[in-house]
């Protein structure tokens, strides 16, 4: 996502301190982040850009290089970038700082300059900020963005595991992002990951190679439990440490308790119903969950803990 930025933002000066209007190939040439590409990448890549441009309200125009009309490039009129001024009050700018104030990008605040060209606001102090951090910072970001609008398939490895995903959206939530989508052999409904957990992740195959379902929402599957996404139920019975009981009670509202320890246990019986992502939520309690039953679930459980030590 970063280097996505980047190259809208060079593309802007660029095209906002030249003179005269500029070819594309110009603009192949002398915008950093579009070298190194093949014509068909830079094309594709150069339209997403202006898409992504007049979705923020800037539109590129093509006009004549000279007189005669013979080539055309492209300008940002003045109009299409100035900042209308919005006639905000004292009390909306102050709320507007504090809303900028509080929200982090990559573990950063956000800029103030931008709020200076609204005229300002005043009681708002400076320092770390508090609230959400977006968590733009990953390098990856950009790619699961990209893939998930071209419809292309993304490569990764998880959990020591290598994956190949249809990527159908991307949400943040609760201090992460994650991504969903539909795994080659893998039948049971779109699948969830956590973007900061995947390595070694790549775009691989053409654009358009699969098609998203129409009533996917990205919403609806990452709001809900990864491991309740699937169409074909089972249960597990597992036990908690005292230390993770509570949060367990209070995580699976669904799930039978079995048997309380007199020191604070607990054994519950957890439906679920997609089994990669059960597993991973019990491989990331550690040594606070154990899976007693079925034992196929615990061997599996059991197998990649020894691989991936």
């Amino acid at each position: 996502m970063s280097a996505v930025v980047e190259r809208l933002i060079n593309l802007l000066a660029f095209l906002l301190d030249s003179d005269r209007p500029v070819t594309a190939p110009r603009i192949r040439q002398k915008v950093a982040g579009y070298g190194n590409r093949s014509d068909q990448a830079f094309h594709r890549m150069f339209e997403r850009d202006k898409d992504s441009l007049r979705r923020l309200g800037i539109s590129m125009e093509l006009q004549p290089t000279d007189a005669w009309e013979v080539e055309w490039g492209y300008v940002i009129p003045d109009e299409n970038y100035r900042t209308i001024d919005p006639g905000l009050t004292e009390e909306e700018r102050t709320a507007l700082a504090l809303a900028v104030h509080m929200v982090r990008s990559g573990g950063w605040p956000a800029g103030s300059d931008a709020l200076l060209k609204l005229g300002g606001a005043r009681f708002v102090e400076s320092g770390t900020p508090v609230g959400a951090d977006l968590g733009l910072g990953s390098s990856m970001l950009g790619l699961v963005f990209e893939s998930v609008l071209d419809r292309a398939m993304l490569r990764f490895v998880y959990r020591g595991r290598s994956r190949t995903l249809a990527p159908y959206g991307m949400r943040h939530q609760r201090g992460h992002w994650y991504f969903a989508g539909a795994e080659p052999g893998h039948p049971d409904g779109a699948r969830t990951y956590r973007l900061d957990r995947a390595t070694e992740m790549e775009v691989v195959g053409p654009p358009g190679a699969f098609e998203r379902p129409q009533d996917f929402s990205a919403r609806d599957i990452l709001s809900s439990l990864p491991w309740e996404q699937g169409s074909k139920q089972s249960v597990a019975r597992v036990r908690w440490d005292p230390d993770v009981a509570w949060w367990a009670e209070n995580r699976f509202p669904d799930a039978r308790v079995v048997d309380r320890g007199p020191e604070g246990s607990m054994v519950m019986d957890i439906p679920y119903s997609v089994k990669d992502s059960f597993i991973e939520l019990i491989l990331d309690m550690d040594d606070a969950a154990v899976i007693l039953d079925p034992p196929d679930l615990r061997a599996e459980i059991v197998r990649r803990v020894r691989e991936d030590p």
